[in-house]
């Protein structure tokens, strides 16, 4: 299949420039500590998302023998939609690429996209049902569509796109506690809006 024949072409592109960074970095083989470890994975994070694109699932194992890195490029695939990405951790979920540079931009995400938008997902996967056609996560929402018996996740909008009514909508009684600290108030003379009117009974 010519798509995995790419991946394998992308998979020892990527494991080659891990290989030659860790040599550049690690000249002896000594003991690496757990600093500089962690500092040499977000340095490769930031470098390989940049060079390779921000679709790469990569783990970095320092092992006794020296270094050893797994690459996995995310699953793409043509459509009317344009190209859909499938999410690592849920095997029926796909990104559209409008979600992917949205989600980019709006949260400002450098490093690896796919990753940031699996995270979010899990928690929002929990308000499936509460509003057709969107799911809800404290930061924000996203729009789908199922198709196929996939769920093709269109966009991303982050909290400070959605209106006072969207607000309402998304973040009601029973989604409160995903409300953002900055959105929720002790007294209620100091709230912006509420999220639903207050009932009085006789």
């Amino acid at each position: 299949m010519p798509q995995d024949r790419y991946f394998s072409y992308k998979k020892s592109q990527i494991e080659s420039f891990l290989k030659s960074e860790f040599k550049r970095k690690f000249r002896s083989t000594a003991k690496i500590s757990i600093r500089k470890r962690q500092k040499f994975i977000g340095e490769m994070t930031r470098k390989v998302s940049k060079r390779f694109g921000k679709d790469i699932l990569f783990l970095i194992d320092f092992s006794k023998q020296g270094f050893c890195a797994v690459v996995s490029p995310v699953h793409t695939e043509s459509t009317d939609k344009g190209k859909l990405s499938r999410s690592f951790s849920h095997p029926q979920v796909f990104f559209t690429t409008h979600c992917v540079d949205r989600f980019s931009e709006r949260m400002n995400a450098a490093d690896n996209v796919i990753i940031q938008l699996d995270a979010f997902l899990s928690e929002a996967i929990l308000s499936f049902g509460e509003n057709p056609g969107f799911l809800t996560c404290s930061d924000g929402v996203f729009a789908y569509e199922i198709e196929n018996e996939r769920l093709i996740i269109k966009t991303f909008l982050n909290f400070d796109l959605l209106s006072d009514d969207q607000i309402k909508q998304f973040y009601g009684s029973d989604m409160i506690s995903m409300l953002p600290h900055e959105y929720t108030t002790e007294n209620i003379s100091g709230a912006d809006f509420k999220i639903e009117d207050e009932q009085s009974f006789p």
